[in-house]
This record gives C-alpha cells, structure tokens and sequence, in this order.
C-alpha cells in the first residue's frame, strides 16, 4: 500500500510541474482537434490525419509551489504551515490529466456533414484531503491545534483512473444558422481507483491522537502497476520497461461515453455554442483489489517529520510517518468488488462575434465537477486568421483560486502540413512556483481542403469561416 501512495503522489507531482481547462482550443476551429471540446462545431478542413499528439493538464486550486517549500542557507524544504494556516479546517487537492491522441481523422461529406474517428489514451488523477493532515504531519501530535480542533476525515477522496477511449462521431450543418453534432465512445479501462466510504476523526489527548476511521478503496488493474513497476513489493521482479502497447487490449473493464454539441447563430456574426463532453462511466468488474480499515480505533504517538530534501541515501521525508499510519490504521489489502467511476464531464457555453473579417472576439463559460465541488471557469478570447496559413490566438481565463491565466495558440500551415501548439497560461513557462493551473496541447496534423475565403456560391457550411 505504501509503494501504491508513493507512486501515485510521485506521479502527481512530476506532472505539476509540467502542466485546468481545455478552453484554449475552443473554438479553434482552423484545428481539427478543436472538435474535442464541442463535435457541434465543424472543422474548416474537409479531410484531415491526425498525427499522434499529447495534452497535459494540471489544476490546484489550493496552493502553488511557493507556498509550500521554504528556502534556508541553500537548502530547499517543505513547509506546509502556510497552507494550513490559511485553510484551517478546510481541504486541499488537486487535479492532473495526460492525453495522448493516438489516431484521428475526419472528412466531409456532401459539404453539410462531418465524421470522424479515432483513439486517445487518457490518465486523470485527482485528489482532496484535510488541509489539517499536513499539520500532523509538520508539526507532530503534540500541536496545540488539535486540542481544541477535532479533524474530520470525512470526504477524503482519492480518484484515479486510466483508459483507452474509441471513438466516433457525426456533425450535421442544417443551415447555415444551426448545427448539431455528437460523439459516441467505447472505453476500455486501465486502471481505476475509487473511495467508496470514508469516515473518521482525530483529536489531541495530551501527547497524542485518538483517530478513529472507517474506510473502502476500491482499485482495479492495479496489478499492471506492479508489474511495470514493483509498486506492491514485487521491487525484486519488476518488469524491465513500461510499455504501452501492453495496455491496449481489452482489460475487461469496459465503460461508454458520448459528447454533444450544437451551434446557432441568431444574427449573422454572432454565433453561439453549447456543449457537454465526457457523459459516461467505466464498470469496472476485473483485476479488482481493495484496500479497507474497517471501526479502527488507536492512539497514534508519532512525531514531526523531517522536511529536509532527501538525497536518496536515508528514506523520503515522508516515508516514516506513512509506515507507522498504515500500520496503526490496520490497512488490509482484500478481495475486490466491482466498482464504477465517472468520466470527468464537462459543459460548456461559449459565443463569439466576428468584429472583422477573419478576426472574432468571444467569451466561453465552463462549469465541471469533482468530489461534488464546482470548478467553473471564465474566458475571454481574440482569434485570428491569416488565409489558412496561420491561425492565432489569445486567451484571458478566470477559475476558481486562479486568476492570471493567460493564454494563447498558434497553428501554422505549409501545405498540408499543421503544426499547433496551445497553452492556457503561458505565465508558467517562467514562474512555475506560483502557478496554480497550467494546460498546454501539442501537435500536428495532415488537413486537406481549407475553404479559402469568401464562398461565391454563398455555401454557408462553417461557422467561424464565412
């Protein structure tokens, strides 16, 4: 279980440095990839061949690098007082995803009518736990806090999971005021973790902590991990690589999905756009293994733990602290039950004006949820067009507990060669330690027959191009 909190809390953080919102391609329709976030909304191109790409994804609505590392003489350390300090009492996670898209393509058929197929690989990780657990751990049992301030465990959540995703879809253009489009998906998981219940509490007894606690993960294929990487104590036979290829083929674990669009355009220049992506789940009936503490009830007795780096020769900061809190909270590793997870639906209202020719400002609306909280998100945009050689972008995006996200995008056309890059807050390409949201697409594309222009037959198919 150990190797399982490591590996997972590693993988988070190595992506966050890396990597909200996938809001900086909407609309982006000189990309064929900006059908992603509404299949409503047709591409510009009648043909296309993806090229395989990848978008990365990091959303922390709680704190950033800054607050919780300290520099002294040199030396970098984890402080966490200025997080809990501030969210006494409060909760703290975060949100990671990676997608890769493995195949795509689409044509036009009959002017009026788009389809599309492809597949994509997608890992999403989230996580939310009591802010006042990082004060356990910085500051020991023995903290005045918790004698005055009992701590719920409740609504700990800890979601993860990992799929292939094959998928089709059919946009129709009715006339040139509305169009309507879906997308129809068959998931194959991966790898799936969920909390089914979580209850508890701690409070101080003078030296020490009462904690009581009840809880179910339920986990599934979590015995890949082990293979690839000896996460579950097999460290003396681990595979030798992790390869992708092995994950492909079908795991048992199966789920659906499907997204929908519209457009409408009530004047001329003004058009407007709805969307709901990502409607689905994953059962997950194979490879299954849960983790439960069933009415634990002890008196814990730890003390701080070291914030200081590790430099790999003595174990990690935290490794000794989560030892002695597995083996108080009696873990039990148990036979697993099936299981169902849902797929991260988001939904989307957006419009745009066209204030020029081939120049269009607009505004997008996002609202998703996690661990029943909402993660809504604001953005205004100006897009350019340049022929169907290059396509621009700027972006401005208001979330919740980040404000200065600013971003942009950018394709490039030689032929039928794109190339395409898209970030919704490029600050973090030089101030990674005080960001709190980052998301960046990169990738290519073969795109044949860009509409050039003004239609003379007034064939009025695309939104965004005539």
């Amino acid at each position: 279980m150990k190797k399982v909190i490591f590996g997972c809390l590693a993988l988070a953080f190595s992506l966050s440095a890396k990597a909200q919102f996938n809001l900086g391609m909407h609309q982006f329709t000189g990309v064929p990839q900006s059908t992603y976030t509404n299949p409503g909304l047709l591409p510009q191109s009648r043909f296309f061949i993806a090229l395989p790409s990848v978008y990365l994804n990091y959303y922390n609505p709680t704190f950033v690098a800054d607050d919780i590392i300290s520099t002294v003489n040199d030396s970098s350390m984890l402080d966490f007082s200025k997080l809990y300090n501030e969210r006494a009492g409060g909760t703290f996670g975060f949100n990671i995803e990676q997608q890769s898209e493995l195949f795509h393509l689409g044509f036009r058929i009959k002017k009026k009518n788009f389809i599309s197929l492809g597949v994509y690989n997608s890992l999403q990780f989230g996580l939310q736990l009591p802010v006042d657990l990082l004060r356990l751990v910085q500051e020991g049992t023995t903290s005045p806090y918790f004698q005055t301030n009992p701590v719920s465990l409740d609504g700990v959540d800890i979601n993860v999971q990992s799929y292939v995703a094959y998928h089709v879809g059919f946009a129709r253009q009715f006339n040139e005021k509305f169009s309507l489009g879906v997308r129809f998906k068959y998931i194959n998981g991966l790898i799936g973790g969920g909390t089914e219940y979580a209850t508890g509490s701690f409070n101080s007894n003078m030296d020490s902590l009462r904690i009581t606690s009840n809880f179910r993960y339920n986990t599934a294929g979590i015995s890949r991990l082990d293979q690839a990487f000896g996460f579950l104590g097999n460290e003396g036979n681990p595979t030798t690589g992790f390869n992708v290829t092995e994950w492909v083929p079908t795991t048992g674990n199966f789920g659906y999905g499907f997204d929908v669009g519209l457009t409408y355009k009530p004047i001329k220049k003004l058009l407007i756009s709805a969307s709901a992506t990502d409607i689905g789940s994953i059962k997950w009936t194979q490879a299954l293994t849960s983790w439960v503490s069933n009415e634990a009830d002890f008196t814990y007795k730890g003390g701080e733990v070291n914030s200081g780096s590790d430099d790999g020769a003595a174990p990690g900061p935290f490794e000794g602290i989560v030892d002695t809190l597995i083996s108080a909270f009696n873990v039990q590793r148990v036979a697993g039950k099936e299981f169902t997870t849902p797929l991260n639906t988001r939904y989307i209202l957006s419009a745009s004006y066209e204030l020029l020719p081939s120049m269009y400002l607009g505004g997008i609306y996002s609202h998703n949820m996690f661990s029943g909280t909402a993660y809504p998100a604001l953005t205004a945009f100006a897009q350019f067009k340049i022929w169907n050689i290059l396509f621009l972008r700027g972006n401005y995006t208001v979330s919740k507990g980040s404000f200065d996200n600013l971003g942009g995008a950018l394709a490039v056309k030689v032929g039928p060669a794109q190339v395409y890059a898209v970030a919704d807050n490029v600050v973090a390409l030089w101030d990674q330690g005080n960001v709190s949201s980052f998301n960046v697409r990169l990738g290519a594309n073969l795109v044949f027959g860009m509409r050039k222009g003004k239609d003379k037959k007034k064939d009025k198919v695309d939104p965004l191009v005539d």
